[in-house]
């Protein structure tokens, strides 16, 4: 193996340190447009483009083209929250925009060849969440009211490659999550506490080339078995719900291709289907599945200098209505005020640049343009707790810098 002892440390040391660092990021549901810097400058779409070690973070697979690697990487996550409820009926009649705007959102990834078939990593990246802060309480005289669910993975990965154009690939899921609210829906005490939860699955991916400057690649995480958040349960279980609480990520499928447009072009996208119906509380909450799309092209006009730029498109999971479970209460739109993953478009760019034969710099920008939803549930009145006319709001911005080391 060709790195020594104080590089494996270095990977294996910032993996560890996002244990104490994850952050939120809703993007598609809870969870981000893509993994890695060179993804996320290409919408996202990942699942058959072995740019840097973190590709093993979409595909397990991909770990067999990534050799001797280690990714760092930083991304800013900046989204503006909102919730307005003057055009509700009862007493409302109040707008309030969510305090927290920034979080920061490392991730880690270490890759090494065991032979000429094998190939081992681990992986360390945010297991998605979502965040609010209303610092202005929105039921009467209220006390502010905030919300903070975040999670960290970590995921050693296995790849084999069966023959020179065909891999397959698995990871172990080992995930953590954090849960903290405050006077959530303006129930004081007790919607005040926090916990924590662990989590294991699996992830498993193939990718194949299946024609010269083609190939494809897939992935399945089926979804994780959480533990449950004994108060958050207990919380729910006062409007009526006594189904499993575990906040945990749904099922999730993913296919996806990378074309050659000749020597300096790459066009990559990936289709995902995120089955949050499977999830109890996520249904309870309104959640439907969801299916994402992601399209990116990557330009490169030297050997040096890679130029990325994508798109990223999935319908609201919140659709509306009453969520299941709730009694016909609750629209969707008001019930998820504390955690508005409305958004649905999402633009991007992204840049790679080669320092040495061995070290390459990328970075991305992303921007998602507000999106908003009303409720609309007309058979609520003034006496009703959950009231239509309440509008949600989100938009984001977010770049993220990395760095990627492979030995030569």
């Amino acid at each position: 193996m060709s790195f020594n002892k104080s590089k494996l440390a270095v990977a294996v040391a910032a993996a560890a340190g996002l244990t104490f660092s994850a952050g939120a990021f809703a993007t598609n549901g809870i969870i981000q447009a893509g993994n890695g810097m060179v993804a996320h400058g290409l919408g996202g779409a990942g699942l058959s483009n072995a740019g840097e070690a973190s590709a093993g973070m979409d595909n397990p697979a991909l770990i067999s083209q990534t050799g001797d690697s280690i990714n760092v990487a930083w991304s800013m996550f900046m989204p503006d929250r909102t919730v307005d409820t003057t055009g509700a009926v009862g007493p409302f009649g109040t707008a309030a925009a969510s305090d927290s705007k920034m979080f920061a959102i490392p991730q880690a990834a270490f890759t090494s060849k065991i032979n000429d078939g094998m190939s081992w990593g681990i992986m360390a990246y945010a297991m998605g969440g979502m965040n609010t802060d209303y610092r202005t309480g929105l039921f009467g005289g209220s006390a502010p009211e905030s919300v903070n669910l975040q999670g960290l993975i970590i995921a050693p990965t296995m790849s084999f490659a069966i023959n020179k154009n065909v891999a397959i690939g698995g990871s172990l899921v080992v995930a953590y999550e954090t849960l903290t609210t405050r006077n959530l829906f303006g129930q004081g005490a007790a919607g005040t506490n926090e916990g924590s939860a662990m989590g294991y699955g699996v992830k498993l991916g193939v990718d194949a080339k299946v024609a010269d400057g083609i190939s494809i690649g897939a992935m399945v995480q089926p979804k994780l078995s959480m533990d449950e958040i004994s108060y958050f349960k207990n919380f729910l279980g006062g409007f009526g719900y006594s189904g499993d609480a575990a906040l945990t990520l749904p099922n999730e499928y993913g296919i996806g291709a990378k074309f050659a447009a000749g020597k300096s072009v790459d066009i990559v996208a990936d289709i995902l289907y995120y089955q949050w119906s499977g999830v109890e509380v996520f249904e309870f909450f309104g959640w439907e599945d969801q299916i994402v799309y992601k399209l990116g092209v990557e330009f490169r006009p030297t050997d040096s200098l890679a130029l990325r730029v994508g798109f990223n498109y999935g319908e609201s999971p919140i659709k509306g209505g009453n969520p299941a479970g709730a009694g016909g209460s609750m629209d969707a739109a008001f019930a998820n005020y504390p955690f508005p993953a409305i958004s649905e478009t999402h633009f991007t760019l992204g840049l790679g640049y080669k320092m040495d034969k061995n070290l390459t710099f990328n970075a991305y920008y992303l921007y998602s343009p507000e999106a908003s939803q009303t409720a609309t549930n007309t058979s609520m009145t003034s006496g009703g707790p959950f009231p239509a006319g309440t509008e949600i709001k989100m938009s984001q911005n977010a770049f993220g810098l990395g760095i990627n080391y492979a030995a030569k």
